[in-house]
């Protein structure tokens, strides 16, 4: 069945809290309406191991989805990463959206001495950690012999309770990247090229205009050809402001950005306006590139609620 691409919304934790506190927000994020709580993997910028975290919001909640957004392929071995992931979808009762990547934050390779090979590397290596993932998801025993992995007869014991596996997410902002999650994601993320390797930084936005933004989902409709109905499509919202007003906000990122203003409150990975205005974008981002999926910053969550009491399930 095609996907009916209904507006969900979900949360990225890259805070500290502590253990009372993460249980705390994870509880008010599950009751302000958001589908899914997210946590990142980097070691620059991201205290939270996600393992650790995410199982204790999954016996924290009843109804929120967890996942990593996204592992970094290049930290651990994708037999580790099955035997983990198995266990926090048996743990949250099958609420796990698994998030993997092949790798982007310079400083995580630099100051941990992790070797980071070049795009096309990475890019290739994940693809392969893919197959093996859900070789290892499926039932009876697995074998794989490829250029980076090799796994011979394993039947390891734990298994998701999603099947034939969790939702597995996978995003990026160029070609290579969007065209292999057209072919092997559930959940294909549309978001900024991160090329500079750092976060945060304002002048990737301009990688999604609407032009850019057009020809990232024609990069995954054309990998994902009849699977596409399937795929949904989800976004990372950087710059999120709600308020009446908000015409010198727009106006300072729009000069941060380097793009007018029109343009930037066109662009997927930003939001501001007042609800009503947020939410009219909202629809036309789903009528022109079928996102249905947006992802805001934990700090915003309280702040994006109205918009998800707003569209949430529509």
């Amino acid at each position: 069945m095609p996907h009916p691409r209904r507006f969900r919304f979900g949360v990225l934790c890259r805070e500290s809290p502590s253990g009372p506190e993460l249980i705390k927000q994870a509880r008010q994020i599950e009751d302000l309406g958001y589908s899914t709580f997210f946590v990142p993997d980097h070691f620059i910028d991201a205290p939270l191991a996600p393992v650790p975290a995410l199982a204790a919001v999954a016996v924290a909640t009843t109804t929120l989805r967890v996942g990593p957004l996204v592992l970094c392929n290049d930290y651990t071995h994708p037999a580790v990463v099955a035997h983990e992931m198995a266990t926090i979808d048996l743990i949250s009762e099958g609420r796990l959206e698994l998030g993997i990547g092949a790798g982007w934050m310079t400083a995580d390779y630099e100051q941990t001495g992790i070797p980071m090979d070049r795009a096309g590397v990475r890019i290739e290596r994940l693809a392969e950690s893919v197959d093996v993932l859900k070789g290892l998801f499926a039932d009876g025993p697995f074998s794989h012999s490829g250029k980076y992995y090799t796994i011979s007869e394993f039947d390891g014991r734990s298994a998701p309770v999603q099947r034939p596996h969790p939702p597995i997410i996978i995003g990026g902002g160029g070609k290579k990247l969007l065209s292999l999650a057209g072919r092997e994601a559930d959940i294909v993320g549309v978001i900024a090229n991160a090329a500079r390797g750092y976060m945060d930084d304002p002048l990737e936005a301009r990688s999604m205009v609407d032009k850019e933004t057009d020809d990232k989902i024609a990069w995954v409709r054309e990998a994902a050809g009849d699977r596409y109905p399937d795929l949904e499509i989800q976004t990372l919202c950087s710059y999120t402001h709600v308020a009446a007003d908000t015409t010198t906000v727009a106006g300072q990122v729009a000069s941060e950005v380097g793009v007018s203003v029109d343009e930037l409150l066109r662009i997927p990975v930003v939001m501001i306006g007042s609800v009503s205005q947020i939410a009219e974008e909202l629809h036309a981002r789903r009528e022109r590139w079928d996102m249905s999926y947006f992802v805001v910053m934990a700090d915003k969550a309280e702040e994006f609620a109205p918009v998800v009491a707003e569209l949430a399930g529509k």
